[in-house]
């Protein structure tokens, strides 16, 4: 072992001495020895040295260690012989407790703040920060000047000043204003604060709403083997202020508001750096004793007694080394009366009627939200909740201007039912139905032969406007029960969604009044803005065919009351279907309740029991999903583990089909802020629900291939990569894949290429397939040259029925090449219809499969 000409000194007041040593160079002899005493276990007391961090240096001497991050480590897979180990375990555990402060906080994809309370040499935070691009600032909250001083030094030499800043200050009264972070973080800093309930307190003001708490400390024993005396003598000889156990630091973290807070030992971690400073310690002392001063050595060898002492005291009991967990609750605010009372199961949403700290505030369709309304919330509301379909009613500009997101709930009932009500008027509109009813019969001249002038629903031309969510939904039952059915759209052509059409085979219109010429009922589905009122004006009311109908489920204000009046009372269109009006309730004079022709309901299309507990049940998703807060409940496990089936079902499969390659390849599944994946060394067949892991033992599947497909679409939630025999040698051809069949459809102009670099580690390779996915949008196959092929889609089981069928159609490709005839090409029309075909949702790859695939496989 070299000794470094650097210097030494012991420096923290709790890991080794409440001394500052002064610093010498372990190679020299330069001071004079005769004030010193080698008398076994005498403190020296040296002047202070100035502008240096002397235990950054120490560390550095001792340890033999290049790393600037000297916290006790977390050494799961590292070997304390290995080079440079402290400093590894250091990173290891910043990594690990960043890693579960983000998995607290799944939602939170990028812009992502925090405050390093105690920063010190700011090691943790520029560490962060280089290696988590999501963090978009990173306060450094720290006491000492001259350790503020060297860390700004640190950040601007790796030019990180625009995310990482350095304050000086206390962690018990901080500069920032309240609600600033989305995680407040602390790695062994709290061990000196005077209370631990102002820190905590003080953590949870500066952290927003839904926020988390993660820190690293060392604490006092559960059952110390300590007499009141030594516990005294102990507690002011290494300067700990107040001094809690494990439990009593959660009871004050509780009591500062904080919920879920969770307690995690990590004695026997620093238990182990303990060992291996008193390992490299004892080194120097063994055989170096020639080489440095007897000075020097009388401090390696009082550095020596007080690790033994901390390895005596960490069996007896003494102190714990721990990582705190914790969420900040958010504040609802229920504005209007719920039509059925609220259920709140969990902890970390706190309802409450004063509106300070208020986070959320929930409103109905009559509880209106102007611009004032809104500037007047407090400046804690970051989420308002509206009890409709409809946002006519809030001021969605002021809300978007103070960065308060407005959702709605109930959305899944809501439509559901919107849809229902709109086909059945559809179809009872174009039959001419309503306009029947209260006919007189059996009456003189009726019998079963009377006809009535009415359209089936598959030789209409329906014309709709907008294309949401409730429009595609309709479209989509539609096409269910009338496929020959001409279904007509028109939004702005910014809007137009080519996917969309294809799918559900619909006509766009860019010309709205042309549209209504053609068409047999007329439906508008657009929400109600300053562009769409009176959308169905004089000038389209006009163009409808006498023939023709107008159903309204969307605003009364998208059509014009008077034009539309004019138009019934002439017979200009044959019926009008209102289940909304303008003004609403119409008076009880106004033209439209005397006409025969207008069929007049009360904003009836959601008014049932069903839809109005699902608009109050869906609070509490809405604001698990926003705040991330649902991410530990019992919806994630389910989550988890379905993912977990269907990864080890799609394992089987491929190895029962012969298309695996032993332990190589992966299979993988978006889930928190990784993955679950392959586990590596396992046989396809062998592999169970219980097998999959969050990273893998092989490198190229989560740092490279599938991080890189991940990244470039958010869309993506599975991939599965094969080296199929007849993939691969599809891989190999210059002309690539050629689609020439039915079942090549799922990949017409679905194909990525990359042209494979050799090395699937490499750091450059990521970036490279990232890029060659995004440039192929909506595509769902990486070919990869002389290599494999990915396939990737909305679940694990269009990924592996994609993967499965593009083998197939390999192999179909390979054949019909090696018959040497002339090749029959599909026309492009032809593929567009199959493709059309190939997507239709009870079709579409993995719907009609996979729960007959599932049944093939038994993990019994």
């Amino acid at each position: 072992m070299s000794i470094r000409s650097s210097p030494i000194a012991v420096s923290d007041s709790f890991h080794f001495s409440h001394y500052y040593w002064k610093s010498w160079d372990l190679s020299t002899e330069e001071q004079s020895e005769a004030e010193y005493s080698d008398t076994e276990g005498e403190i020296l007391a040296p002047n202070p040295v100035k502008h240096e961090d002397i235990k950054l240096k120490f560390y550095n001497s001792i340890l033999g260690d290049d790393s600037n991050n000297i916290h006790f480590g977390k050494w799961d897979n590292i070997a304390p012989d290995q080079p440079d180990a402290y400093g590894n375990a250091s990173q290891a555990m910043t990594d690990y407790m960043f890693q579960l402060a983000l998995d607290l906080q799944l939602h939170r994809k990028d812009d992502f703040t925090y405050v390093d309370l105690g920063s010190g040499t700011a090691a943790s935070a520029i560490s962060i920060a280089e290696r988590y691009p999501q963090v978009a600032r990173a306060a450094c909250l720290n006491l000492c000047h001259e350790q503020n001083s060297s860390a700004s030094h640190s950040i601007q030499e790796r030019n990180l000043e625009d995310r990482v800043e350095i304050v000086e200050g206390t962690f018990e009264d901080s500069p920032f204003p309240d609600a600033t972070f989305d995680l407040a973080f602390s790695q062994d800093a709290f061990i000196h604060a005077v209370s631990k309930k102002k820190t905590y307190e003080e953590a949870y003001r500066v952290t927003k709403a839904g926020g988390a708490f993660v820190f690293c400390d060392l604490m006092a024993g559960d059952e110390m083997d300590l007499t009141q005396e030594e516990q005294q003598k102990f507690t002011e000889s290494n300067v700990l202020n107040d001094w809690l156990t494990p439990a009593e630091n959660v009871q004050v973290c509780r009591s500062a508001g904080w919920k879920q807070v969770e307690f995690v030992d990590l004695t026997t971690d620093m238990r182990i750096s303990f060992q291996l400073m008193l390992k490299k310690v004892n080194y120097i002392l063994e055989h170096t004793h020639a080489h440095i001063s007897n000075m020097s050595r009388v401090l390696l060898m009082n550095y020596s007694k007080k690790i033994k002492e901390r390895l005596v005291q960490i069996d007896r009991g003494v102190f714990k080394w721990a990582v705190i967990h914790a969420r900040k609750p958010v504040q609802l605010d229920m504005a209007c009366k719920p039509p059925v009372p609220f259920i709140n199961t969990s902890d970390l949403i706190l309802e409450k009627k004063e509106q300070e700290d208020t986070s959320i505030v929930v409103v109905d369709i009559l509880h209106k939200m102007p611009r004032e309304k809104i500037e007047k919330l407090p400046k804690s509301v970051s989420l308002l909740i509206t009890l409709s379909a409809g946002l006519d009613h809030i001021d969605t500009a002021a809300c978007a201007e103070r960065g308060i997101v407005v959702k709605q709930s109930g959305r899944d009932a809501i439509t559901s039912h919107v849809v229902q009500y709109a086909l059945a008027f559809i179809i009872l509109g174009l039959r001419d139905a309503l306009n029947q009813s209260g006919l007189p019969f059996p009456s003189s001249g009726w019998d079963l032969n009377w006809n009535c002038e009415g359209i089936p629903l598959d030789n209409a031309k329906i014309a709709i406007i907008g294309m949401g969510t409730i429009a595609t939904q309709l479209v989509s039952r539609i096409r269910a029960i009338a496929p020959d059915t001409h279904i007509l759209y028109h939004v702005p052509d910014v809007f137009r969604d080519t996917d969309t059409e294809q799918r559900y085979k619909l006509q766009f219109y860019s010309d709205l009044e042309k549209m209504a010429s053609e068409c047999d009922i007329l439906v508008p589905m657009c929400p109600l803005t300053k562009q769409t009122e009176h959308i169905v004006s004089e000038e389209i009311i006009s163009k409808l065919k006498p023939s023709a109908g107008l159903l309204n489920v969307a605003r009364g204000k998208v059509v014009d009351t008077d034009a539309l009046v004019q138009a019934l009372q002439t017979k200009a269109i044959k019926y009008a279907i209102l289940d909304t009006t303008f003004p609403e309730p119409l008076p009880k004079d106004h033209k439209l309740w005397k006409m025969k022709n207008c069929h007049i309901f009360p904003h009836y299309a959601t008014n049932t029991m069903a839809v109005r507990k699902a608009l109050v049940e869906d609070i509490q998703p809405i604001v698990e999903e926003h705040y991330g807060l649902g991410y530990s409940d019992e919806k994630l496990k389910k989550v988890e583990k379905r993912l977990r089936f269907d990864l080890a079902v799609a394992h089987q499969l491929t190895a029962s089909m012969n298309l695996d390659m032993l332990v190589l390849n992966h299979i993988s599944a978006r889930f928190k802020s990784g993955c679950l994946i392959t586990p590596g060394r396992m046989l396809w067949k062998q592999v169970k629900p219980q097998d999959l892991v969050y990273s893998s033992s092989n490198v190229t599947a989560d740092i490279t291939i599938h991080q890189a497909i991940y990244e470039a679409r958010s869309d993506i939630q599975a991939i599965i990569h094969l080296h199929t025999p007849a993939a691969t040698a599809v891989s190999c051809l210059e002309d690539g894949f050629v689609p020439l069949t039915q079942d090549s459809a799922y990949f017409y102009g679905k194909i990525a290429n990359y042209e494979w670099d050799g090395v699937s580690d490499d750091s450059s390779e990521g970036p490279k397939i990232t890029q060659a996915i995004r440039a192929n949008p909506g595509c769902n196959t990486l070919l990869m040259q002389n290599h494999g092929y990915v396939c990737f889609g909305r679940s694990v089981r269009e990924a592996w029925v994609l993967a499965h069928y593009f083998e197939r159609c390999c192999e179909v490709q390979l054949r019909v090449m090696q018959t040497g005839a002339k090749i029959k090409m599909p026309t492009p029309g032809v593929m567009k219809k199959a493709v059309e075909a190939s997507y239709l949702l009870e079709i579409a790859p993995g719907v009609c499969e996979w729960d007959a695939l599932c049944k093939e496989v038994s993990f019994e």
